[in-house]
């Protein structure tokens, strides 16, 4: 078996899951029509699953990735389904990538990719002129509320044992810091999914357009 197969495989094992949850909520969210940027897509294996709700809602997807491995996959799902001309893809990371107009999209995905940023701040300060009036940033990843030593021991060290990168934990209170920080506003906060020790899987949609920061959003409610 190749290393790129069991690559793969790791990858499908440990996050087909975590992608269901991520683009059921996110796909659905989003209205039909729109213009979105996937940062981090990933292996594609969504498409699996979803590419009928992509086309039923005419979506427009540029999804890009520092992975070459996984987009010649993402490139293989696309052929597969017909979806051509509802997903394009790049190799290219967030810090360098360029849209092509500026503003363009009307939401931008962090598909459980934003934790893997050495520098946050900068990503959003790039992205915001992105957006079209009223675009919005969508995050869908793992939050804890409580410090969790072990955990953060252990994540950094998955990379050599997976060969996948998890970056860092990211705590609620952190995470809400640095979007009131940047300007961001949190309009929606919707709880997936609980994990283990106490993680939750999360989507939060925010508006970086209002400068006041996050106001204060409703409880977190469980969907199925």
């Amino acid at each position: 078996m190749s290393g790129i197969s069991v690559r793969n495989q790791i990858y499908a094992l440990i996050f087909d899951d975590i992608t269901s949850w991520c683009y059921r909520n996110c796909l659905s969210y989003f209205h039909p029509g729109a213009t979105i940027l996937d940062v981090g897509i990933g292996n594609g294996i969504m498409m699996k699953h979803f590419h009928q709700l992509i086309r039923e809602k005419e979506l427009s997807i540029i999804g890009i990735d520092i992975n070459k491995t996984y987009l010649n996959q993402c490139n293989g799902y696309i052929e597969c389904f017909n979806l051509e001309d509802h997903i394009q893809i790049q190799n290219a990371p967030i810090e360098q990538y360029e849209p092509p107009a500026r503003p363009y999209f009307d939401y931008i995905l962090f598909s459980m990719s934003f934790m893997l940023f050495e520098d946050q701040r900068l990503v959003l300060d790039r992205i915001k002129n992105w957006l079209k009036p009223q675009g919005q940033l969508v995050f869908f990843q793992t939050l804890f509320k409580e410090k969790l030593r072990l955990i953060e021991f252990i994540k950094p060290k998955l990379n050599y044992l997976t060969t996948i990168d998890f970056g860092r934990i990211t705590y609620e209170d952190a995470f809400y810091n640095l979007l009131q920080e940047k300007g961001v506003t949190v309009v929606k906060d919707r709880l997936i999914k609980k994990e283990w020790f106490k993680g939750e899987y999360r989507m939060i949609v925010a508006n970086p357009e209002n400068g006041t920061g996050p106001k204060k959003s409703p409880p977190p409610s469980a969907t199925g």
